[in-house]
């Protein structure tokens, strides 16, 4: 059954050699998540009900030999009524079949998954590798300070009314980092003259773009360490948007101009975690773009790399849906135990010293070194984050006091956050006023 916040199917054609002499009916449906579903129907025996045969049974062909499954083509060309789609890492996603009754015909539909859809693309083929990504993430504008329009205020000293100008200033791209050119393009929207409501809008998307053709997962790791930094700041699951793509196979030319530009397709993915704003008006975020500008962000994308073990449970607390405290004192400990690993290697400790450190001893090396920016760490929060934990972990010990837990995972969340931003440059005085 379909979503029911996603949008309606799709009903097009498969154009499978490019030039419209094979088509084969098909319908596309978009999930809310950014998914992409293919729907074909087929009659059995004939094109293309292999590429929906399941590889975990066995098939007999007419020579009584044993056929094995074919894979669909990795980029297929997708086009109907609103325009054409360009599918990248298709796969069978199962199929089946139905008898017409009395008959010995059947007809069946099958299903087929994409890791992209590129919008208006003109061949998928173009697509299987790119040359630029783009995302649109919740609160980036905001934690950049970038923004397509500015406001005046001014309040006249004679007493007449208040004076507000809005103007449109679209500004260059902000650089962010050498990896992939990292930077933030900005874009905007104005009212026209003759609108009953004024309204502005601006939006800042994450862009990388190199000259040679990179596999989507290069550009997706950058793109989503920012939105994990974003996470980290604001402590919220900070989700993507939107996101586009482009391919210098495609690129178009502007008259006047004598060279083409960049052609930025829309696509949509479930690769990334599409997902509604969270980011509000008033969020004060541990830390900005300004306190650690491009050095702090060069030192996140190594950070990201050395330290995933901790950074992926620790990211995950964001996810979990009413989990329990004992779920949550799971992930957080896991945490805990990698980044104080690290954080002992990081001070010159010995591989083999640093792994026969105890839970306890290495969340008190965690909470030793931001000890001048967090307050109120009472001298047994080591000892009660690891009897904590081990005690959610064994069965054998008795259980814990959810009040005690929440307190201790309250706190070490603090601190984690606080020793990420310590190691991103921020100053120990605005971590300290800023978890106050």
């Amino acid at each position: 059954m379909a979503d029911a916040a996603a949008p309606p199917s799709r009903v097009g054609h498969l154009n499978l050699k490019g030039d419209f002499s094979e088509l084969l009916p098909a319908t596309l449906d978009e999930s809310d998540r950014g998914g992409v579903l293919l729907r074909v129907p087929y009659l059995v025996g004939n094109f293309p009900e292999r590429w929906f045969w399941g590889t975990l049974h066995q098939y007999i062909g007419s020579e009584g030999k044993p056929m094995a499954p074919e894979h669909p083509p990795a980029e297929l060309d997708y086009f109907d009524n609103k325009g054409s789609v360009g599918l990248v890492g298709c796969r069978s996603a199962g199929g089946g079949s139905m008898l017409f009754g009395g008959f010995s015909a059947s007809s069946g539909v099958g299903e087929l998954a994409a890791n992209f859809a590129v919008e208006k693309a003109a061949r998928a083929a173009n697509y299987a590798k790119i040359n630029g990504f783009r995302s649109e993430i919740d609160g980036l504008g905001h934690w950049l300070d970038l923004w397509a329009h500015h406001t005046t205020m001014t309040l006249p000293k004679d007493g007449s009314p208040v004076s507000v100008t809005t103007t449109m200033d679209i500004p260059p791209d902000l650089r962010i980092a050498s990896k992939l050119n990292l930077c933030a393009t900005v874009r905007g929207t104005a009212p026209g003259s003759l609108e009953p409501e004024i309204r502005y809008t601006s939006r800042a998307l994450l862009q990388t773009y190199t000259k040679s053709e990179r596999d989507w997962a290069e550009h997706l790791q950058v793109h989503r360490a920012i939105r994990d930094l974003l996470r980290v700041a604001i402590w919220k699951p900070v989700a993507f948007i939107r996101h586009e793509a482009t391919s210098d196979k495609e690129k178009i030319a502007i008259k006047n101009d004598a060279e083409p530009k960049s052609r930025w397709c829309e696509v949509k993915t479930a690769a990334t975690g599409v997902g509604p704003a969270v980011w509000g008006k008033t969020e004060q975020p541990l830390f900005v773009f300004a306190d650690i500008k491009r050095a702090g962000i060069r030192r996140w994308l190594a950070f990201v790399e050395q330290n995933r073990r901790g950074l992926r449970p620790f990211l995950r607390l964001l996810d979990i849906r009413e989990g329990t405290i004992d779920e949550h004192m799971t992930q957080l400990g896991i945490a805990l135990e990698a980044f104080g690993y690290q954080a002992f290697l990081d001070s010159g400790t010995s591989e083999q010293r640093a792994d026969k450190k105890t839970m306890e001893k290495r969340v008190r090396k965690i909470a030793s070194e931001v000890s001048q920016c967090v307050s109120g760490v009472p001298v047994t929060f080591a000892k009660d984050v690891a009897d904590g934990y081990n005690a959610v972990k064994h069965a054998n010990r008795p259980d814990p006091d959810p009040a005690d837990l929440i307190v201790s995972y309250r706190l070490g969340v603090k601190i984690v956050r606080a020793w990420i931003a310590l190691r991103l440059g921020v100053p120990e005085r605005v971590i300290a006023e800023r978890l106050r």
